[in-house]
């Protein structure tokens, strides 16, 4: 099964402009978890011109967005760059880009607030995200809604404390593409189940590991951490809804397939909504 009409865009930005890279090749390696940790990402771009490539190993630029699709275009992958590296192949000079989703606020962010009697969970949260200036509102759902007895200061590493609320919740935190989410383990997000099958690109049969089902397909990007799969395998046995727990993406601009393969689990899945991104330009630091 081929994958027509395979586009890309690859935006490097910083605060005052953005370099859109569709026509050099991009080989990219996306991984995704459900977890906390900042999901990680390594680009390569071939034959950039010299003058973006000396802006880019001066630290000129902080930020990555990664576009692909089949015709139309659809981000799977967005975060901070944390290393840049030129290495020359032959006559070829190959950047490598190494990158990690919400890195600086997961590494940075501090807490130092007061918190007055009765504040919720969610409130926490939403004070939690301020310290976070250019992490959006992605999906959020917060069941406990327990209040504090009584007022108190909030301070420490805004990370530690979205997880010391998240478990309390049953409930996973992570920042995916830019935006903060905090799904208890009984959700999914809202959009509509992604079918996997031998006819919309299923390769091989899911595999069962400790972790969940393995499943690998030609790269879809309507697929995310967090969402419903629809698995119609050759083996019914494995037939059924499933939560994406891991995600990774990988392909090459000039051949071979494009793939994605993801960890799912099963169970029965209620659907949280999932704000629409915001269309308010980040503020600068």
């Amino acid at each position: 099964m081929k994958q027509f009409g395979r586009r890309w865009k690859l935006d490097i930005s910083n605060d005052q402009e953005t370099l859109s890279i569709e026509q050099l090749r991009v080989v990219f390696e996306i991984d995704k978890t459900i977890n906390e940790k900042p999901n990680p990402a390594k680009i390569q771009v071939w034959n950039l011109n010299r003058d973006h490539l000396n802006q880019l190993l001066s630290g000129a630029f902080q930020k990555v967005a990664l576009s692909v699709g089949y015709g139309e275009l659809r981000q799977i992958y967005s975060g901070d760059i944390t290393k840049t590296r030129v290495l020359r192949q032959g006559l070829d000079f190959v950047l490598t880009l190494e990158c990690a989703d919400g890195h600086q606020a997961y590494t940075k962010s501090r807490a130092t607030t007061t918190l007055k009697a009765g504040a919720t969970d969610e409130q926490i949260v939403q004070e939690l995200q301020k310290t976070m200036p250019k992490v959006q509102t992605g999906a959020i759902e917060i069941p406990n809604q327990r209040k504090l007895p009584r007022g108190r200061v909030l301070n420490g590493n805004s990370r530690d404390i979205l997880t010391r609320i998240a478990r309390n919740n049953d409930a996973n935190w992570s920042i995916q593409d830019g935006a903060l989410v905090f799904l208890p383990k009984d959700k999914v997000l809202s959009d509509d189940a992604v079918l996997l099958s031998q006819d919309t690109g299923m390769i091989n049969a899911p595999e069962q590991t400790d972790e969940g089902l393995e499943l690998t397909c030609l790269l879809n990007p309507a697929l995310q951490i967090g969402g419903l799969v629809q698995v119609e395998s050759i083996l019914e046995y494995f037939n059924g809804e499933y939560k994406i727990v891991k995600l990774a993406h990988s392909g090459d601009g000039i051949g071979g397939d494009w793939q994605s393969k993801l960890t799912v689990v099963g169970g029965k899945f209620q659907k949280v909504e999932k704000p629409k991104k915001s269309d308010k330009k980040d503020k600068k630091k």
